[in-house]
C-alpha cells in the first residue's frame, strides 16, 4: 500500500472498471474497461489505457476519446507524450461548431498539428454538407490560429465543384460565404444569381458575383470583404460588382432615356480608425444607369434607392473636431449636390472662463457644385461657389429651481461666396454677382421642466417590477433674422423635402444657401415610462412625446400652401412592455385643420419562437396611402411559413404579395421558396418565382 501510494503520487490520475495491473519492472500501468487518464486539465477515456511512467508515455486503444478546455478528439488509438506534449492519433473525429474534422492520421502538439487524408465540414456532416477535403492540413494556434490545407477541394456532400491547390483559412474570421438565387421572370427569364466569397487571409475575402439570366446575358463582377485589426488600427470594408452586356428589352430610365446596352454596377464601403482620434469613412455607389441594381441586386435597391458616394476623414482633439469632406456625382441620372472638397473646423461647448455660460464655433470652406444639365431641360452650365462659414452660438444655463432650467441663447451665421456662377436659364439669378456676403442672427432660449413619480405596480404578464414615469415639459423659442434676397445666392445647398421637425439651432442647419426668417415657439412634453430590468438597471416599457410649433413667420409648404400660425402637431408614441409586443408611431396633424397629415406606424406581436405577426402603416396626406402585413410561422425546427403583404388604399390594389418557404438542409443551408404578385410594377415582372439559396451563419 506504500508502494501504491508512492507510485499514485506520482503518476496522472488512471483508473478503471476492471483492476489497475501494474509491472513495476517495465513501470507500466495497465487500465481496462472504461479507462480513464487524467492530466494538466485533460481527460482520456478508452477501452485500454497502457502508462509508462519512466518515459511519461500514454497508449489509449479503442473508442479513444480525448476532452480539454470543451473540446473534444475521438479516435481509435491515440499515444501521447506527456513530458512533451505531443500526440499521435489514428482515424480521428474533432471539432467545435460550427467545424467539425475528420482524418486518416493526425500528429503534433497543442500548438501545431498536421492531420492526413482530412475533411473539414461546416455544421454537421451530412449529404448536402458544405466541406472541404485535403490531403493534408496544418493546424497552427497563436496570435494568427489557422489552418492550410494542401491540395484543397470545396465539396457540397460528395460532390466537388472547386479546387485550390493551397488554402489558409484563419480561425476566428468569417468562412466562405455562398448565396445562390434562382427563379423566374418574365423580364430576366429563368435566372441563376450567385455570390461567393474565400478567405485568402486573416483580414481578406475574396469572390465574384456571377449571374446567368435566359434573357439578359451573363452578368460578372469582382467582391470583396476585409477587417483587418491591430494595436493602432482598424479597417473593414466591402465591395460589390457586376457587369453585363444586358441584351434584352432595358426600356427607359428614370429620366426617360434609353438605357445602354452595356450595364453596371460596384458597391463599396470603408471604414478606417487609425488610434483614439482619426477616423476615414468611404462610399462609393456608381450605377451605370438608374435601374441596373433594381433589375440584377433587388435587395441592394431597396435598401438603397439613391446612392450617395463620399468620402470623409476626422480628427478629434480634446474639445474640437477637424474633418475634410468630399462628396461625389458618378452617376449622371442624379442631382447631387457636390463638395470639391469641405474643410471644417469645429470647436465644441465650452465654458466661457467661470461665468457658467458655454459656447461652441465652427468655420469651413467648401467648393460647391451642381449639375443639372442630363436632368433639367434647357441648362447647360454648372452651378458653382466658392463658400466660407462661420457659425458661433453661447448660451447660459440658469438654474430656476431643481426642476426647471431656464437657457437664454444667441448665434451668428456669416457666409460669404465668391466665384459664383449659374446657368443663365434661370432669370431670377441673371443679376448674380460673383461675390456676396450674408449675415443671419440667432437669439432665443430653452425652458425645461423635470418631474418623476414612482408606483409599487407589478404585473407579472408584463414583466413590471415597479413603475416610473420621467415627464419633461420643454419650451423652445428660436428667430433667425432675415437673410436678405436669396436670389443673390448660387443655391446647391437647398431645402429638401423633409417631414421630420425642423432644426432649430441656427448652426446646426445644412440648407445653408436656403435659410430663410424663422419666427417660432415649439411646445413639448416629453414623457417616459421605465420599470426595473432583470439583473440591474431599468428597461423603457414606453415612451410619448408632444410636439407643437407656432410660427410668427409663415414660409411655403411642401405642398405649395403658406403655413400656418399653429403649423404642425408631432405625436410620437413607441410601446416595448414585453418581449413579445412592440409598438411605434410618429404622426404630424395640421393643427388648424385638424386633420392628420402623416402616420407611420410599426405593431410587432411575437408568440415564442412559433410565429410573428407585423403590421406597418406610411400616410402622407393626398400622397401615400400604404399598409403592409408580413406574417412568418415556424411550422416546426426545420420549416417556415412566411407572408407579406403590401395594399395600397388609393387604388385599392394589392401592389405586392409574396408566399414563401423556409428550410433548412442539415446545419449547412437555408433555402427559401417565395412566389411573388405585383400590380402595376413598372420595371419588375406581374409573377416571380424565387429560390434562394443561402449558406447558414453559426
Amino acid at each position: 500500500m506504500t508502494l501504491a501510494s508512492q507510485l499514485f503520487a506520482a503518476l496522472p490520475e488512471l483508473s478503471s472498471i476492471e483492476p489497475l495491473e501494474f509491472d513495476e519492472g517495465a513501470q507500466r500501468l495497465v487500465a481496462r474497461g472504461d479507462a480513464r487518464l487524467e492530466f494538466d486539465q485533460t481527460r482520456v477515456r478508452a477501452d485500454r489505457i497502457t502508462y509508462y511512467q519512466e518515459y511519461g508515455l500514454a497508449d489509449a486503444v479503442g473508442n479513444v476519446a480525448v476532452t480539454r478546455e470543451g473540446g473534444r478528439l475521438i479516435a481509435d488509438r491515440m499515444s501521447y507524450d506527456t513530458q512533451n506534449s505531443t500526440f499521435s492519433v489514428n482515424v480521428l473525429r474533432t471539432g467545435q461548431w460550427p467545424y467539425y474534422i475528420s482524418g486518416v492520421n493526425a500528429g503534433g502538439s497543442t500548438d501545431e498539428m498536421e492531420i492526413e487524408g482530412a475533411t473539414v465540414y461546416y455544421g454537421n456532416p451530412s449529404p448536402f454538407g458544405l466541406n472541404v477535403s485535403s490531403e493534408k492540413v496544418e493546424y497552427i494556434s497563436g496570435e494568427n490560429e489557422r489552418v492550410k490545407m494542401h491540395g484543397a477541394t470545396f465539396r457540397i456532400g460528395d460532390f466537388p465543384f472547386f479546387y485550390f491547390p493551397s488554402y489558409t483559412y484563419y480561425v476566428g474570421t468569417s468562412p466562405y460565404y455562398l448565396d445562390i438565387n434562382g427563379g423566374m421572370d418574365s423580364q430576366l427569364g429563368t435566372y441563376l444569381q450567385t455570390t461567393t466569397l474565400f478567405p485568402v487571409n486573416s483580414w481578406l475575402r475574396v469572390g465574384a458575383n456571377l449571374d446567368v439570366y435566359s434573357k439578359r446575358g451573363i452578368l460578372a463582377g469582382p467582391t470583396a470583404q476585409y477587417v483587418y485589426e491591430s494595436s493602432s488600427q482598424r479597417i473593414v470594408g466591402a465591395l460589390s460588382t457586376g457587369m453585363i452586356n444586358d441584351n434584352g428589352s432595358t426600356d427607359l430610365d428614370i429620366l426617360n432615356r434609353p438605357v445602354d446596352q452595356d450595364r453596371a454596377f460596384a458597391e463599396w464601403r470603408h471604414k478606417h480608425y487609425i488610434g483614439e482620434r482619426f477616423t476615414t469613412t468611404a462610399q462609393v455607389s456608381y450605377w451605370s444607369d438608374s435601374d441596373v441594381t433594381r433589375d440584377f441586386r433587388e435587395d441592394y435597391f431597396n435598401d438603397n434607392q439613391s446612392p450617395d458616394s463620399f468620402a470623409e476623414g476626422v480628427y478629434a482633439g480634446d474639445n474640437y473636431l477637424i474633418s475634410a469632406f468630399g462628396r461625389f456625382r458618378p452617376n449622371d441620372f442624379q442631382i447631387i449636390q457636390e463638395r470639391l472638397p469641405e474643410v471644417r473646423f469645429d470647436l465644441l461647448p465650452i465654458p466661457v472662463f467661470n461665468t457658467g455660460a458655454y459656447h461652441r464655433a465652427s468655420i469651413s470652406y467648401g467648393r460647391l457644385s451642381e449639375d443639372l444639365s442630363d436632368n433639367v431641360p434647357g441648362t447647360a452650365d454648372e452651378t458653382e461657389a466658392d463658400r466660407f462659414d462661420l457659425t458661433y452660438r453661447i448660451e447660459r444655463p440658469i438654474l430656476v429651481k431643481d426642476w426647471l432650467t431656464f437657457t437664454p441663447l444667441a448665434g451668428a451665421r456669416l457666409t460669404q461666396y465668391d466665384n459664383q456662377s449659374m446657368d443663365a436659364s434661370f432669370p431670377a439669378f441673371a443679376t448674380l454677382d460673383d461675390s456676396f456676403t450674408r449675415e443671419i442672427y440667432e437669439v432665443g432660449f430653452d425652458l425645461e421642466a423635470r418631474a418623476y413619480a414612482s408606483y409599487p405596480t407589478y404585473n407579472k404578464t408584463w414583466d413590471i417590477d415597479g413603475l416610473r414615469h420621467l415627464v419633461r415639459p420643454v419650451i423652445r423659442y428660436r428667430y433667425f433674422s432675415d437673410p436678405e434676397s436669396l436670389n443673390e445666392i448660387a443655391a446647391v445647398d437647398r431645402a429638401t423635402f423633409n417631414l421630420n421637425r425642423p432644426i432649430l439651432d441656427l448652426s446646426d442647419i445644412r440648407n445653408v444657401d436656403s435659410i430663410a426668417e424663422t419666427h417660432l415657439v415649439r411646445l413639448g412634453v416629453e414623457n417616459l415610462y421605465q420599470t426595473r430590468a432583470e439583473g440591474y438597471g431599468s428597461r423603457t416599457l414606453a415612451a410619448l412625446n408632444f410636439y407643437q410649433d407656432v410660427l410668427f413667420e409663415k414660409n411655403t409648404r411642401y405642398d405649395g400652401d403658406q403655413e400656418d400660425t399653429f403649423n404642425a402637431t408631432w405625436v410620437e408614441l413607441i410601446i416595448n412592455p414585453a418581449p413579445w409586443l412592440k409598438f411605434d408611431l410618429a404622426s404630424r396633424f395640421h393643427t388648424e385643420e385638424l386633420t392628420l397629415e402623416e402616420l407611420r406606424t410599426r405593431t410587432v406581436i411575437t408568440s415564442g419562437e412559433i410565429w410573428e405577426l407585423g403590421l406597418s402603416t406610411d400616410l402622407l396626406n393626398k400622397q401615400i396611402d400604404q399598409y403592409r402585413l408580413d406574417f412568418v410561422y415556424r411550422l416546426n425546427e426545420r420549416y417556415a411559413f412566411l407572408t407579406d403583404a403590401r395594399f395600397d388604399a388609393d387604388t385599392g390594389d394589392f401592389i405586392r404579395f409574396s408566399l414563401g418557404l423556409r428550410t433548412r438542409i442539415g446545419s449547412t443551408w437555408e433555402i427559401l421558396y417565395a412566389l411573388t404578385f405585383r400590380e402595376d410594377a413598372r420595371r419588375e415582372s406581374d409573377v416571380e418565382f424565387k429560390i434562394s439559396v443561402k449558406l447558414a451563419q453559426p
